[in-house]
């Protein structure tokens, strides 16, 4: 029994020197799955009185803010901005305890947001 031990344990040590172990160039390496390129965030396109504001205005406004009608006149770049700042124009389409504008009822909430942005960008011609 002694020498089956002896026997056993022998090969078991020649069977541990034969392998060689793993090196990290011999083990498979995931391959790395790129991430998702980040979408960028768009930068709002400046907004102009001529091409973006004036359209608005006219269709909501200018059929009773016109010369010889309601105050203010709604006419002019000049005209439509000074409203603009001085916050009563944006009040009234706003509805911000003022009376809402158009009469017809509020405009939409995409044509108060480009006002507002034109505001912000520094009311561009």
């Amino acid at each position: 029994m002694k020498k089956v031990t002896i026997f056993l344990v022998a090969i078991g040590c020649i069977l541990m020197l034969s392998c060689e172990p793993n090196t990290y160039s011999e083990i498979e390496q995931p391959v790395a799955t790129p991430s998702p390129t980040p979408t960028p965030t768009p930068t709002p396109v400046n907004k102009t009185y001529t091409t973006d504001i004036k359209p608005i205005v006219t269709t909501n406004c200018t059929s009773c803010h016109s010369s010889g009608g309601q105050s203010p006149v709604l006419t002019t770049y000049t005209q439509v901005k000074n409203a603009a700042s001085t916050g009563k124009l944006l009040c009234t389409i706003q509805a911000l305890n003022c009376k809402i504008m158009p009469p017809g009822g509020k405009m939409s909430q995409a044509n108060i947001d480009l006002i507002l942005l034109w505001k912000t960008q520094g009311y561009l011609q």
